[in-house]
Parts: structure tokens; C-alpha cells; sequence
């Protein structure tokens, strides 16, 4: 009976799921375009450039930071000739310093690559890694250090990324960047999240791709199916826009990538470390980390070396092509779903403390094909909505003898074509 019950859920869940993402773009098409020996050839390429330390050679073609920036530049500008206008690229600096510059200011400058939506182009989809790398002295800039897993292996992704969207129009702005001083204390990313706010872009989704080349473990483990995504939450809150990105790329991957384990860790990030997500999560904007499943510690940060037989250093023979194809495709998944949906909703607020009903408002949407919203509900123990209620194309919704004490609610918008945006809930402050 127990086995039947729990048959009988898991059926509901999938067929729950495949209705948050309808088909609005041939995502299957897409996910089919990413090619694994690609990437490896860009992780290889990084790698060729000797060290890509922050702090290295920007003058020389051949060598250092400089020599990889404008072969990024490079190659994505070959992208976009052959997008059709859809997309362009640009540098973006900023002047940033940290304990690793010695506290003296250094400009930091990413390579972003924007493939403009068609109908909504100010909404916009953020997907990063980072093109410098260390050995195992930070502070040594002229040293070899390969760096092919953390993170050519991450820039990689985003450059097939670039490849494969660029032919694809999509309703939202995708924003694809190498961005530069992550190893130095997330600077790139910081001038990217600083231009962020003081543009004030309305960022609804971001990804840092960070170490997602490996598919054997420390240990000798093998997990070439497992992407761990991390999320948090802001305090003083029950449920974060973060924390709902991380579920909807989740449910997509469930319907598209089916292989797929995207696996959710309910942190911001690795235990005492920390990713480029991290600047664009402190100043509010929805962003989360992609991982692989299992690090291997030997081949991160290390300088190259052979020490009692063992073979240490980030090389690019300890990236996975086959690896890299599954995380570019749940950034894909992601990406699509979420540009050709309609916006998520905003200003969500609840009522609901000393009486038996609830009501949800919000602001209504612009989306030219908006449907409507739908209410959201689950157990504030369960990792799944569990329920959903049609709301009709308004911006208040009361649930009579429904008391919000017990469970979580949000909101999230649909369109015609039945795409479903991210929930947002009430933010829910302490007393």
C-alpha cells in the first residue's frame, strides 16, 4: 500500500512539473546543438595561455590574462557575425581592489556577450564564468596555472552557450560573460552587479558557472549526471527569489534533461567559499551557483606537480566533455524557459496573521500574451509545490478558511502558450 502511495505521488509530481514548462522555443533542438568536444577545445585553448592569474601579463599575445581576454572577445564576436543581429559583445571594467590586490585598485574587465529579446528586452537572464585562475600561491602571477577546471571550464559553457542561443530568438535578454577577479575576491563579478544596479537592469535570473568540468571525485567517484545548484535565502525571509530560480531550473531540467540530476543544496555556497552569484544575491537579484557533484581538490589551485606518484594541477585532462554538454544544457533549459515566459510577478504581498483567510496581491504584468497567475502551495516542510489554484488574470486572490501559518504561497505568472515564470512569494519579516 505504502509503495502504491508513493507510485501515486511521484506520478503527480511529474505531470505537476511538466506543466511549469510548456515548449516555447524547440528546446530539445537546442540542448541537441551543444557540442562536449567544443568545450573541451576552448578548456585546452584557456589552458595554452600558460597562467591567466588576475594579476598577469595583459601586453603579451601569447601569455597572461590579456592574451585569454582578447581570445574570448574574439571568439565571441565570431559568434555574433553569424547571429543575424541577434547578439553583441563588449568589454565592461570596473576599478575594484581586495587583500589579493594588496588593497591597490585594478581594473577588472569582463567580456559580455548580450543576445537581445525580441519582445521584452528588459528583462534580463544573467549566465557567467570566470577566465582567471591560480596555482597553489595566489599571489604568484607569472607561475603556469592551467585552470581548466575552475573555471576554463565554465567560460567554456558560456561560450557555447553563446554559440547555440545567438540562433535562437527568445522573448527576454540573455546575458552571457567571462568575467575576470574571481580568485581575487569575486571583483569582476562585483563590477558587473554594481553596473547591474546602477543601470538598474531588472536581472530575474543569474547563474555562475564555476567548476563544472569534473566527472570523477577525489575519491575516485564518477558522477556524470549530478549538477548541484546552490541557493539562498535573504534573512528576515521565508522564501527568497533566489531560492525559487534554483526550483524552477530544478523543475526544467526534470522535464527537459530527464537524465539529469539537478541536485538543490540549500546554501549559498560551498561550506567557507564563495562564487561570482554571491555580489548579485547581496544586492537582491536572483542568483545561483552551478557545481559539479564531487571536486576533486588535487586538480584545483594546485601548482602543477607530480608528488608520490600523484598528479597534481587543474589540467585539462581531468575535464569531461561529455560533463561540460550536461551543464551547458541545464543553462540552456534554464535560460530558454525562463526568456520565452512571462515575467514573474512583483510586489507580492500577503495578508493573512489573526484571521482564517488569506489573500495574495501583486502588481499586474505587461506581458503582451499574459493568461493569468496562478496561486502556489506547500507544506513549509516539502521542497515541491504541492498545489496549484488558478487565479484568472488579476492581482488579488483571497483563499477563504485558508490560514497561511501552516504553509508556503507565492504567485507566478502564465502566458497563452502555457510558460510558467518563477513564483515569487510575500517577503515574511521577523517580528
Amino acid at each position: 500500500m505504502f509503495g502504491m502511495r508513493r507510485l501515486l505521488i511521484a506520478s503527480a509530481l511529474f505531470l505537476f512539473t511538466a506543466t511549469l514548462h510548456a515548449q516555447c522555443a524547440d528546446v530539445a533542438a537546442i540542448t541537441g546543438q551543444l557540442d562536449g568536444a567544443r568545450m573541451k577545445q576552448t578548456v585546452e585553448k584557456l589552458v595554452s595561455f600558460g597562467t591567466r592569474h588576475t594579476l598577469s601579463d595583459t601586453t603579451s599575445p601569447t601569455r597572461g590574462i590579456g592574451a585569454a581576454r582578447k581570445w574570448i572577445f574574439d571568439e565571441m564576436t565570431r559568434i555574433a557575425a553569424a547571429s543575424g543581429g541577434r547578439m553583441t559583445v563588449a568589454y565592461q571594467s570596473s576599478m575594484q581592489k581586495s587583500v589579493r590586490t594588496k588593497n591597490e585598485p585594478v581594473e577588472m574587465i569582463n567580456v559580455v556577450a548580450t543576445i537581445r529579446g525580441t519582445t521584452d528586452p528588459d528583462r534580463i537572464y544573467i549566465a557567467t564564468g570566470h577566465y582567471d585562475s591560480i596555482n597553489s600561491d595566489n599571489s604568484n602571477a607569472t607561475l603556469d596555472a592551467p585552470g581548466a577546471d575552475d573555471d576554463a571550464s565554465g567560460v567554456a559553457v558560456i561560450l557555447e552557450l553563446a554559440r547555440v542561443l545567438s540562433q535562437h530568438p527568445l522573448e527576454a535578454t540573455v546575458m552571457l560573460a567571462a568575467v575576470q577577479g574571481e580568485e581575487q575576491g569575486l571583483l569582476g563579478s562585483r563590477g558587473l552587479a554594481e553596473e547591474a544596479v546602477a543601470k538598474k537592469w531588472n536581472v530575474e535570473g543569474m547563474i555562475t558557472n564555476d567548476i563544472v568540468g569534473g566527472a570523477v571525485g577525489g575519491e575516485g567517484d564518477v558522477d556524470n549526471h549530478t549538477v548541484r545548484i546552490f541557493s539562498a535565502n535573504p534573512k528576515g525571509a521565508g522564501e527568497g527569489s533566489a531560492r525559487h530560480w534554483a526550483r524552477f531550473v530544478r523543475d526544467g531540467a526534470r522535464v527537459w534533461l530527464p537524465h539529469v540530476n539537478a541536485r538543490l543544496i540549500y546554501r549559498l555556497d560551498r561550506f567557507g567559499r564563495g562564487g561570482d552569484h554571491t555580489p548579485f544575491f547581496e544586492k537582491g537579484f536572483p542568483a545561483i551557483r552551478f557545481s559539479e557533484a564531487n571536486e576533486d581538490y588535487k586538480h584545483e589551485h594546485q601548482t602543477v606537480r607530480v608528488e608520490n606518484g600523484v598528479q597534481y594541477g587543474d589540467l585539462p585532462q581531468f575535464v569531461s566533455p561529455d560533463y561540460m554538454r550536461v551543464v551547458a544544457s541545464v543553462n540552456a533549459v534554464a535560460l530558454v524557459t525562463a526568456a520565452c515566459a512571462p515575467a514573474a510577478p512583483r510586489n507580492v504581498k500577503a495578508s493573512g496573521a489573526v484571521t482564517n483567510d488569506t489573500t495574495l496581491s501583486w502588481d499586474m504584468g505587461t506581458d503582451a500574451d499574459l493568461a493569468g497567475y496562478e496561486i502556489v502551495v506547500r507544506e513549509t516542510t516539502s521542497d515541491d509545490w504541492e498545489k496549484v489554484i488558478p487565479a484568472g488574470k488579476v492581482s488579488r486572490y483571497t483563499l477563504k478558511d485558508f490560514t497561511i501559518d501552516n504553509v508556503f504561497m507565492g504567485v507566478r505568472a502564465i502566458d497563452r502558450d502555457g510558460n510558467r515564470s518563477p513564483v515569487r512569494t510575500p517577503e515574511e519579516r521577523l517580528p
